[in-house]
Parts: structure tokens; C-alpha cells; sequence
């Protein structure tokens, strides 16, 4: 077997049904080994899509997505969408093509140094100079996605590795230098064909349990004992509790103590917006409910949660942090009193086995809730009402509250720019992944893609389940080509572009912010529905509301891809309090 095979029997071995990418030359060795594999290999028309793809696959999944390209530009394409995936902390594998190792340092035809760019956005980038280290490298990347799953790890692939025959009586795993490596017989030339990377001999490697020091346990013992003092205690929810597979864990913690919980902006639904104790995102896009137990509570634990500003940038943080119980995986996120660099589904065990010996309940103040709830302000998103017969063009929140109200229970994919602030305020999520946005690093462009990467997550599941983009004129510009994916792999994906001919946040930044007439962000759009059909996508331009209401019915009654063009007029957003 030559590496190609190897790799590709590897990550089958792995359970992986889909690998999202584009072909090119110094990457067709490892391409020819998937041609004959069970992994199905998804074709977008941009390597960026592809890694936007693989991100929300991983999103909706809990599992880490696959993204591949050839050298040098296909590379450099999916810089985007890893970047996008590092911010976020998503698990995704990263897979790049290279000339052949012995003339990386050569100035030839697409020739870069692709690990010199990796290496800033993902967790780890590998470049292995022959076969042997190149499945050595593979197998810590999936060690490291299954129990750091931290964000991307990228393995750089040169084309003369790839070919390269192996002699697996010659590996050893314990070369690959990991601690805590158990003894394996390794003495069977057919080892692809009996190993598993997670049989119960691996299931110790990397075990937090065994780093958990003495100073570790005390700090954790203090940070319960915080928690069990407490009167007014929080919860933020942080999407690690997904990467950890805690979310059982984390139901029946909550349901035995009861306690308030938010979430950050990519954690939400892991607790159903319909519970009275879900208060809902926390920060600068909070509401009253979050954001005054925030500030009122006298211990917050904070669970899987990296606390960017948008989570922690609505009041004074130096005061939060004195209350703060911080966990999380990565300790270089770790930002409260009480830092515990730990698994989230291992510190909820022990918080159950606490419980356990404790009766079962945390006691804290009886009107905590209450107190909450007496504080509530109603958001009042301005447009979502009703509007004049001859309103032309619909106003860009009524739209979308129309939109989100049709296809309720559906997973909804948002971009970057004034419709994700309007569909982050109305829509509401019972599950965790049925709102993605671009998220920490905001591209345009990543809705389209993301939405290729959902329906295929969904697939896996065997989720039978609408798959619904709601994205801009200026996102969809970005990305439109992939609605020849799309329509390639018959997905039943709804598309609705808000379309206000214009960069519309960029446009209120110039105005309120910086205080000059809007510049260069007025667009001169083709008509999308025509593109649509050019791609064999159903679609409709919308222009009243009666458009609006036969298009929802349209998308609703097919059971294929389709697109709306709905025109909006300019409006301003609803800006962040502070």
C-alpha cells in the first residue's frame, strides 16, 4: 500500500462518510486512493467553500469536518475558511497538497511555504517527509481532533510522500512520541485491516484523569466549593460542550440543580431557547434577562466557553472576573478567578459525583429566578410588524421575521453584515446548531457553503430537516458558484437573499461612526433569480408581500433547492448596548 491508500484506509477506519474540497495535481495521489474508498468525496466549485463546508458539517455534526486541496492557490483558498473554523475553536481537518518534499525549499511552479500559514490558524500543522511520519502525523491529528478538539489541525501533504510505498512491519506507533502510548502488537503487515484508532487499548491516551495533578484537584474542589456557596449562581454555555460530547451530562446537571444558564453566541440551543432557564445570549447582543444576571450573580461558571468581547464586552469584566469559574480545554482562553484547564465532560462528572454525595441539589437563593425575571425589558425589534399595502420595497426585519416564522424547527445559516443582527435577535433554537453564523472572524460568504456542509451533516444522522440560508446581496457574490453544488448533489437547501443593493453595515458604520456620506458600497447586482436558473436552482425575485408569502410557499412545497431574491430598502440595525 502506498501512504495515499494508508491515509484514506485511516480516516475510513475513523468513521468519516464525506471530505469536502477540489482537485489539483499534487494532490491526485491521495485523490486516486479516495476514488476506490467509502468516503464520498464532495465537489465545491472554490476550495474557500469547501472549508466553510467542512466547519458547518462539524457545527451541526459534533463531529470534526474534512476539507482538501492541491498546493500553492488551493492552499491559500482555504485560509479563509480555516481561519474562520480557528476563531471559532471548530474541529476540522485540514488536508493540503505539496511538490515533493526534497524541493519544498525550491521556488517551482506553485511552490509556498503553505505550514508557515497554517501554523498561525490551526492547533497543529504537520509536514511529514516520508510515508512512515505521514501516518504517524495522521494518526495525532485524529488523536488530537477527538480529545483536543481546540479548532483545525492541518497536515501538508507533498506528492512523492503520498506515493511512497510502506512497509507497515516497520511502524511503530510509540515513534509517534505522545505520552502515555500503550503497547500495541504492531507486527501485522495487514494492520489497517484490524486497527482501530479508538479501540479501548487507545482509550487512555491523553487521559485528563492522569493529569490531574494534586494543585489541579484542590482547584477544583474550590471552585465547586464557590459554586455550592453561591446565592445567585450562573451557567454560560460555551460550544466546547458539544466538542466535549457533554451535552447528556450537562442536561442532567441542570436538571437536578436548576440552574440559570446563558450561552454565547455559538452555543446556542444547547439549552432549548423555550426553557425559563435559558436566558438567552449573553453580551453585546444580550438581553435583559442575561445580561442583568450577569452582572447581579455572585459566582459564574463558565463552561467550554473561549469569552470573546461580544460575550463579555457588555459590562466591566474585571468585576465578573472575581466571581468567574473558568473551563475549558485551552488553557490559553482561560480568563476567570478560578481557572481550570480541563475536558468539560470530566469536570461535569465531577460535579455529578458532588451532587451524589450531597443529596443530589446545590441549594441557592429560592428568589434568584425571580429576581431575574422581575428585571425583564422587552426587545422590541422595530419592522417585524405588519406593514403598509404599498410598502416598497419590505423593510429588511419584517422579511426576515416572516422567513424565520415559515420555516420554524429548520437549520438556519446567516452570513456576515445587517441581516445576521435581525435573524440572531428573532430566530429561536431548540437545538444547538439550527443558527450558524460566520461567527468570531465573520467572512462573507460562509452561509452558501455552510449550508452544503449542513445538509450533508444531516444526512449522516439520518435528519430529515429544512436547511435554510438567509444571506446578503454582498455575501452571496462571494460564493455563488457553489450553487452549482448545490444543484450537482440535489440538495434541498431554501436561499433568501436580503438584497438592499448595498454593503448595508458598512454603510452605517460610515455614517454614525465615522461620519462621512456612504463610499463605494452601493452594489450593482445581476438578477439572481436568473443566475439561479442559469444554475438550475427554482427561484423568484420578490418585491411586496405578496411575492414574499407565494416564495415561502414555493420553497416550502418543493423538495429541491430554491432561491428567493427578495429587495429590501436600506435601514439601520439595531446597535450594541454597552
Amino acid at each position: 500500500m502506498n501512504t495515499a491508500e494508508i491515509l484514506v484506509n485511516l480516516l475510513e477506519r475513523d468513521g468519516n462518510e464525506f471530505i469536502f474540497g477540489h482537485p489539483g495535481e499534487q494532490i491526485l495521489p491521495f485523490y486516486k486512493a479516495l476514488k476506490d474508498s467509502s468516503i464520498s468525496h464532495i465537489l465545491t466549485r472554490h476550495e474557500q467553500a469547501a472549508a466553510h463546508a467542512a466547519d458547518a458539517y462539524a457545527r451541526v455534526s459534533g463531529e470534526y469536518g474534512i476539507c482538501i486541496s492541491t498546493a500553492g492557490p488551493g492552499a491559500m483558498n482555504l485560509v479563509m475558511g480555516a481561519s474562520t473554523a480557528f476563531k471559532d475553536s471548530v474541529p476540522m481537518l485540514v488536508i493540503t497538497g505539496d511538490n515533493d518534499y526534497d524541493k519544498k525549499d525550491s521556488d517551482i511552479f506553485q511552490s509556498f511555504p503553505i505550514n508557515s500559514v497554517f501554523e498561525n490558524i490551526s492547533i497543529k500543522s504537520f509536514h511529514p517527509y516520508d510515508g512512515k511520519s505521514a501516518v504517524y502525523n495522521m494518526i495525532e491529528a485524529l488523536i488530537l481532533l477527538h480529545k483536543f478538539p481546540k479548532g483545525p489541525v492541518h497536515i501538508n501533504l507533498s506528492r512523492d510522500v503520498l506515493l511512497e510505498e510502506i512497509d507497515f512491519d516497520s511502524i511503530d506507533l510509540r515513534d509517534i512520541g505522545l505520552s502515555n502510548i500503550p503497547s500495541l502488537n504492531l507486527n501485522d503487515s495487514d494492520i489497517i485491516e484490524n486497527f482501530d484508532l479508538f479501540d479501548d487499548s487507545l482509550d487512555n491516551l491523553y487521559d485528563f484523569s492522569q493529569k490531574l495533578s494534586a494543585d489541579v484537584d484542590i482547584t477544583i474542589q474550590s471552585a465547586i466549593k464557590k459554586l455550592k456557596d453561591s446565592s445567585k449562581p450562573l451557567v454560560i454555555l460555551g460550544n466546547g460542550i458539544v466538542w466535549s460530547k457533554a451535552t447528556f451530562k450537562l442536561s442532567d446537571f441542570l436538571s437536578k440543580t436548576m440552574l440559570p444558564v446563558v450561552t454565547t453566541y455559538h452555543s446556542k440551543g444547547i439549552v432549548s431557547d423555550h426553557d425559563r432557564l435559558n436566558l438567552g445570549i449573553v453580551g453585546l447582543r444580550g438581553n435583559s434577562l442575561s445580561n442583568y444576571a450577569y452582572e447581579n450573580s455572585d459566582c459564574i461558571l463558565v463552561l467550554g466557553a473561549k469569552l470573546s468581547e461580544r460575550t463579555i464586552g457588555a459590562s466591566d469584566f474585571d468585576i465578573a472576573k472575581e466571581k468567574m469559574i473558568h473551563v475549558n480545554i485551552d488553557e490559553n482562553c482561560l480568563k476567570g478567578k478560578i481557572n481550570i484547564c480541563m475536558d468539560v465532560n470530566e469536570f461535569l462528572d465531577c460535579l455529578l459525583d458532588e451532587l451524589d454525595q450531597d443529596n443530589g441539589t446545590f441549594d441557592y437563593d429560592d428568589g434568584w429566578i425571580d429576581e431575574i425575571y422581575s428585571n425583564y425589558e422587552e426587545l422590541i425589534v422595530g419592522g417585524i410588524e405588519e406593514v403598509e399595502e404599498n410598502f416598497n420595497p419590505l423593510r429588511p426585519p419584517y422579511a426576515i421575521n416572516r422567513i424565520i416564522d415559515a420555516f420554524k424547527g429548520a437549520y438556519f445559516l446567516s452570513d456576515a453584515g445587517t441581516h445576521t443582527t435581525w435573524t440572531t435577535l428573532l430566530a429561536k433554537s431548540d437545538s444547538f446548531g439550527k443558527l450558524l453564523f460566520s461567527g468570531g472572524f465573520g467572512p462573507m460568504g460562509y452561509s452558501l457553503p455552510g449550508s452544503i456542509g449542513v445538509a450533508f451533516a444531516l444526512k449522516k444522522r439520518g435528519i430529515d430537516e429544512r436547511v435554510l440560508v438567509i444571506c446578503g446581496d454582498g455575501d452571496i457574490q462571494m460564493v455563488i458558484q457553489e450553487l452549482a453544488t448545490i444543484r450537482e448533489y440535489d440538495l434541498n437547501i431554501d436561499i433568501f437573499i436580503i438584497n438592499n443593493s448595498q454593503l448595508g453595515i458598512i454603510r452605517q458604520w460610515e455614517e454614525t461612526v465615522y461620519d462621512f456620506d456612504k463610499y463605494q458600497v452601493d452594489l450593482i447586482n445581476p438578477d439572481f433569480a436568473k443566475l439561479a436558473d442559469a444554475y438550475g436552482v427554482d427561484s423568484m425575485k420578490v418585491e411586496s408581500k405578496e411575492d414574499l408569502q407565494l416564495a415561502i410557499e414555493m420553497s416550502l412545497d418543493s423538495n429541491k433547492a430554491f432561491l428567493a431574491d427578495v429587495c429590501v430598502c436600506e435601514e439601520n440595525i439595531p446597535m450594541p448596548k454597552k
